[in-house]
């Protein structure tokens, strides 16, 4: 996929609304907070992937955490998985930096991108079939 077609298709992601479970879930996440991060806006809609778009290399999660991605607006970003997961890639070159804080960080991936096949986060962080 080209880059225009991949943003294109980053998106939509963003604005999709048809599960209206994950909708809910991830509002009212979004809506709660963690006390941790009461003065953070979160992103709460769903999550688009992360990373250029001719990635040779694409690491595919399960979801994006509701105090995670669902607050930063990047995949894997403000949660463990993702603690070790930047940093891991930065360790062998594949990022700029070792941390991933928030959506402006300045975190660039190179040759990979990072996605998952949920874009929202779950309740209970468990998605169902449907």
């Amino acid at each position: 996929m080209d880059a225009s077609g991949l943003t294109l298709l980053d998106r939509r992601i963003a604005d999709c609304r048809a599960c209206p479970r994950l909708v809910s879930w991830r509002e009212e996440a979004a809506r709660a907070k963690r006390a941790a991060y009461a003065d953070w806006t979160y992103w709460g809609r769903p999550v688009p992937g992360f990373g250029p778009a001719d990635a040779r290399l694409l690491i595919v999660g399960l979801a994006p955490a509701a105090h995670g991605g669902n607050r930063t607006g990047r995949m894997f970003t403000g949660d463990r998985s993702g603690d070790v997961l930047y940093e891991a890639l930065y360790d062998v070159g594949l990022a700029s930096q070792a941390t991933a804080e928030h959506a402006h960080d300045g975190l660039e991936l190179y040759g990979v991108r990072v996605t998952s096949p949920v874009h929202c986060a779950p309740p209970a962080n468990k998605p169902t079939p449907e």
